[in-house]
């Protein structure tokens, strides 16, 4: 069995673009080195070209402000943004980001609450605001949701969460967090564990420091 990856005149054109694009306008800004909040300063232009070209947050279906791009569209794309960490930020699709866009719309659609919509979908879709993702804890193993300490018990209409995490994407730059807690220890972990959107300005979260990786 063949696997076709070929794709539209029309879309192979926005490809021949985004080559362009990321060589002259975004490889350029990685040799500056630059802090993250001058970096977010220089790429809105580029954001803006994106936008206009209709390749801005192309994960997403159209119905939440995204373009719906299949998986093989999607594929072809991140072949040439995944080679500038700049880029997918450029484009509106970087991790956790675009994985919590989802998270969000799920819940949206699980609960029928627009609010989601508006209080932290949309300004996360338009880059106005950033997400981070909270499950690794520091004395578990961070992919296994079985072994979740973090609790959330409910108080009244609000939740109190108490825990500590670990690697949190973002972390450090995140107006918002979802966080993987446990909400019910007496039955199975699959079945006993939630996900709460917690802005950062939550009385209780401290966010201490960042954590060194192998590039530091």
């Amino acid at each position: 069995m063949a696997w076709d990856f070929e794709t539209d005149p029309e879309f192979e054109a926005q490809l021949v673009w985004m080559r362009t694009f990321v060589k002259e306008e975004i490889f350029p800004l990685e040799t500056l080195r630059l802090p993250y909040d001058d970096v977010v300063k220089f790429i809105k232009p580029l954001q803006e070209q994106v936008k206009a070209r209709g390749l801005w947050a192309a994960h997403l279906p159209a119905e939440l402000g995204g373009m719906g791009f299949g998986q093989v569209r999607l594929g072809l794309m991140h072949e040439i943004l995944g080679q500038s960490p700049y880029a997918p930020l450029v484009f509106g699709n970087n991790a956790p980001d675009s994985g919590n866009a989802e998270l969000l719309a799920a819940g949206m659609e699980m609960t029928g609450r627009e609010d989601i919509r508006e209080r932290w979908m949309q300004p996360l879709l338009d880059g106005k605001i950033r997400s981070g993702f909270s499950m690794t804890e520091p004395h578990t193993a961070g992919s296994d949701p079985r072994l979740l300490k973090t609790l959330a018990v409910r108080d009244g209409d609000e939740w109190v969460i108490n825990g500590r995490k670990w690697y949190t994407t973002n972390g450090s730059v995140a107006n918002i967090l979802i966080v993987m807690a446990v909400t019910n220890p007496d039955v199975h972990p699959y079945q006993g564990s939630s996900m709460f959107v917690v802005p950062v300005t939550t009385p209780g979260v401290k966010i201490l420091r960042d954590v060194g990786a192998m590039d530091d």
